[in-house]
Parts: structure tokens; sequence; C-alpha cells
């Protein structure tokens, strides 16, 4: 896998249509799929599907006279590229800091610890 790159809001709406629907589609089903809400013309779904693209979270193949698009990474593998950016970015580096952080905030419930004490011991 290559180097993700961090995704805007935008952006990111667009990828998480793509991986709920699991399969290639085309610009006019990822703004079938957009919520009533955004009013987002074709031109700009277009615009950040070239981004998306350019950044290699995105693959695109011409069927006849549509574009056809996928995610080239998992919504996982993108999870967890944005944590590790949380963690660099906000706990300089430290997987510590941000337990800490979280236990001490008092939102970890004790199934949340139970479940991480099981993680840590694999």
């Amino acid at each position: 896998m290559s180097k993700i790159q961090r995704m805007s809001d935008s952006e990111k709406q667009i990828a998480e249509i793509m991986w709920a629907v699991g399969h290639p589609i085309t610009t006019k089903e990822i703004i079938a799929n957009l919520p009533e809400t955004n009013t987002w013309k074709q031109n700009t779904v277009i615009t950040f599907l070239a981004r998306l693209i350019e950044k290699g979270i995105v693959s695109a193949t011409r069927v006849s006279k549509a574009n056809y698009y996928q995610p080239t990474v998992t919504e996982q593998e993108y999870l967890n590229f944005e944590t590790q950016q949380f963690i660099a970015d906000v706990h300089k580096g430290s997987a510590l800091g941000i337990i800490s952080a979280l236990c001490d905030s008092g939102d970890l419930t004790k199934e949340d610890i139970e479940e991480l004490i099981r993680k840590l011991r694999k």
C-alpha cells in the first residue's frame, strides 16, 4: 500500500459512499447517494474524484462513456491512517498518551477497558 494522504471532509464523504456501496460506481450514482441536503453539481463531484485519484485513494476505469470509480484504500486502512496522524499530531506520537487521555476523561466504559486489555494481551 502506498502512502495515504489526508482527505478533505468533502472527499471523505464521497469515499464513504464508495465504501458503503462496495462496487465500482459512476458519478451519477455517487450524486444519487449524497444526502438530500447536499447540492453538489456533477462538476463538483468530478473535481473531488480527481483529487482522490491524485491522492491514490480512488481509481477510475472507463467503460463505454462512463467512468467507474472505486476506492484503492479500504475504510479501515484510512481510519488507521487518520488515527496514526491524530496520535502523531496531538499526542506527539505516543499511543499511551491517547489511552491516558481517554482513561482520564472517563469516556471509556468497563467493557471498553476489558476489550482494550484483551487486545493488549494478544
